[in-house]
């Protein structure tokens, strides 16, 4: 998956997190409380298995969420996509 995309996913999953916790406050029901800490654990693995330099493979941590960042911190590398 290119880092573009999994930045998109893991920001949608976020928001997922927050709207099913906001439900269960409301509803208070442990449905909802399952699909939250399903949603989590998605998005949990989305970052941690996904937010990676495409050259050197390293995780990279909250930095990698900023679109902004060009370059890897640590091979230095481009992280900006081929076509973009």
């Amino acid at each position: 998956m290119k880092l573009g995309t999994a930045r998109i996913v893991v920001w949608c999953l976020m928001a997922l997190v927050v709207f099913l916790g906001i439900i269960a406050l409301v509803v208070q029901k442990p449905i909802t409380y399952i699909l939250m800490i399903l949603a989590l654990a998605a998005e949990l693995i989305m970052f941690f298995g996904f937010i990676r330099c495409p050259h050197c493979g390293r995780h990279l941590d909250r930095a990698g969420m900023n679109a902004e960042i060009e370059f890897c911190p640590f091979c230095g590398e481009s992280l900006k996509e081929e076509n973009e």
